[in-house]
């Protein structure tokens, strides 16, 4: 580690009780990390944040306002720099780091090759070398399978527990972790954490075992997303969609664009707010322009937490068109917590019925359920809800009634601040 990070370590982390291993941070595209932190600084537990790819672009204005940014540290796990945290610490510490040399290659799956075997070990090597600067650290959370798999030998060695929140599959062009180390991973995981009761299945059938999962959805700041209500437009009225989530064919928004063609021809005057980012925003824009309608659709990328409040009380109605995976091992949603922020700002959701979607929506009481891949399922969806004005006011009360009796991240956070609490005191010497 460079002299700088080891001084910020010692100086504004060396109180933590909980590692947080972040996929990416900041990171616009992940609000559910900031608030899963912000929830942690509320519960009073002291935490530092260990993130390989840190995305110093467009973030949530909370980092900025709850000092996360001070709480990180970037963990080089790449190859050179990974040996050069080896001879580093070979230097500073020559029996301690043989010790964990030794502890961590012959900790490793004979599965792997002499090649991998080696770069694994110096990854984990470079992932426990900061962790002697943390007097207090009592508990390792893993939000990234990739990254934590590199903690397993530290969490062993120092008697940490490992918690690891399982987010799903990485989507389609990111790189899966293999098989048989995600098994080890959920292995050595004293609690592996889902979000709904289809990633419980999923996880599950992953390998991890059924006695350490424990379900607690994604929670939702509901000062963040207050509440506006808004009356079904008038037939002469335009009526504006929107869409949240990366730009990748598993969030299916082709589905959405050749619904908004339908709609056009059935004479209603629609346009379509996609936000997100991702590599098939091109493929997304032919689509558009093939069939005449992009002059109806706005991409929009890198908005604040502030214009994208702002399209939530702007828009009518939101689509999420996740596609299934069809029994694929790959990503599918596992809760979609774009549907609560639509829930709450009063903007009434039409999602896919796949993965942990219709956990989340009670079909026809707070948002519509409809089948995946039918751009024909969303569009009719759209024209019922159009047609039957009456029914727009019971379903944004009872939207923003389901975030918050099921998903505030006050209460999922108690609930999770409660839970690592008590891991923390079980793994301490005098219990």
């Amino acid at each position: 580690m460079a002299v700088a990070e080891v001084k910020q370590i010692k100086e504004s982390l060396s109180d933590a009780e909980v590692l947080v291993v972040a996929p990416r941070f900041p990171s616009i595209n992940q609000p559910w990390m900031d608030t899963y932190l912000e929830q942690l600084k509320k519960n009073q537990i002291g935490f530092c944040i260990a993130t390989s790819l840190r995305e110093i672009g467009a973030y949530q204005e909370k980092v900025d306002r709850l000092a996360l940014r001070k709480k990180a540290f970037l963990l080089r796990l790449g190859p050179r720099a990974s040996f050069l945290s080896v001879l580093q610490s070979c230097v500073r510490r020559p029996r301690y780091t043989w010790l964990l040399i030794r502890g961590t290659v012959s900790g490793l799956s004979g599965n792997e090759s002499l090649r991998n075997r080696f770069a694994l070990g110096l990854r984990a090597i470079a992932a426990d070398d900061p962790l002697h600067h943390f007097e207090h650290l009592r508990l390792i959370h893993c939000h990234s399978l990739g990254v934590g798999q590199h903690f397993m030998p530290a969490a062993k060695r120092k008697r940490l527990p490992l918690v690891t929140t399982f987010h799903g599959l990485e989507p389609p062009g990111v790189p899966q972790i293999a098989p048989h180390r995600r098994i080890r991973l959920f292995e050595a995981s004293q609690k592996v954490i889902v979000n709904t009761d289809f990633a419980r299945k999923h996880v599950t059938q992953l390998g991890c075992p059924p006695g350490k999962i424990t379900v607690l959805p994604q929670g939702l700041p509901l000062e963040d997303f207050p509440f506006r209500q808004r009356p079904c437009p008038a037939p002469e009225q335009p009526l504006e969609l929107l869409s949240v989530g990366r730009f990748q064919r598993d969030k299916g928004q082709a589905f959405s664009i050749l619904a908004l063609r339908r709609l056009r021809d059935s004479g209603i005057n629609a346009s379509w707010h996609f936000v997100g980012a991702g590599p098939d925003k091109a493929r997304l824009l032919r689509l558009a322009q093939r069939l005449e309608v992009e002059s109806f659709i706005t991409f929009h990328e890198g908005l604040s937490s502030t214009a994208l409040l702002a399209l939530y009380h702007r828009c009518h109605l939101f689509v999420l068109a996740s596609r299934d995976s069809r029994g694929r091992v790959e990503h599918v949603e596992t809760q979609g917590v774009v549907l609560q922020e639509a829930q709450a700002t009063g903007c009434i959701p039409i999602a896919t019925r796949v993965g942990g979607i219709p956990e989340c929506i009670n079909q026809q009481k707070d948002g519509i359920l409809v089948p995946d891949g039918s751009h024909r399922a969303i569009a009719t969806a759209i024209m019922d809800l159009v047609a039957s004005p009456e029914r727009w006011l019971e379903l944004q009360e009872n939207g923003r009634r389901n975030v918050e009796e099921r998903f505030s991240a006050d209460v999922i956070g108690n609930r999770m601040a409660e839970l690592l609490r008590q891991l923390m005191q079980e793994s301490s010497p005098e219990s």
